[in-house]
């Protein structure tokens, strides 16, 4: 995270897609680690959910990864999901790491998926590239697609299905519902853009 500028002391976070983490200082000339803080301390880490990679191949052809939550204890099949995607959009993505909304909706019974949707960064130049011109079009097929493969795939109930997110996701959760009133029955949106 941090190194003083002699490189004599570091801050080192650790953690997992279930585990927010815990900070340490590192003193490596005294082959020292010290815990500093935990985040989240108040979690029980083994009853968190474990995001998994996961891919799909959108309409056009286009392989799609991003990840799959389901909630632990339940059946992983027809139920509700939450498509989750990223703000950006171009050069972020999300990664396989600990996410509180991730975790309190898994936690209350939901699937979630989060794609990361061409344009995304971590996937090249011809990934990222496609995602030029493709605010609100394939951006947006991308989410339906994800869609389509948890219903296909038995995991999610077609009638139950909505999109979430913030900045460029919290405008694609918007368009979602716009776009396509009849396949989400919701869509939240925190710090969207909305005069594009």
């Amino acid at each position: 995270m941090s190194r003083s500028e002699d490189g004599k002391r570091m801050l080192v976070a650790a953690g997992n897609e279930a585990d927010p983490g815990v900070l340490y200082l590192y003193e490596p000339g005294a082959k020292s680690l010290k815990e500093l803080a935990q985040w989240r301390p108040e979690l029980d880490f083994t009853q968190l959910a474990q995001p998994k990679p996961m891919r799909y191949t959108a309409r056009d052809g286009t392989v799609i990864r991003g990840y799959l939550t389901l909630p632990r204890g339940r059946d992983p099949k027809g139920l509700p999901l939450v498509i989750m995607p990223h703000g950006g959009p171009f050069g972020v993505r999300d990664k396989l790491q600990y996410n509180d909304e991730v975790q309190l909706l898994a936690n209350r019974g939901y699937a979630v998926i989060q794609p990361n949707f061409r344009g995304s960064g971590g996937y090249g130049e011809d990934f990222f590239a496609l995602g030029e011109g493709q605010v609100g079009r394939g951006m947006q097929d991308d989410i339906d697609d994800a869609m389509d493969w948890a219903v296909a795939q038995g995991i999610a109930d077609a009638k139950r299905v909505c999109v979430v997110g913030g900045s460029y996701g919290g405008y694609a959760a918007l368009w979602a519902v716009l776009r396509n009133p009849e396949r989400y029955v919701c869509a939240a949106s925190w710090a969207g853009v909305t005069d594009w």
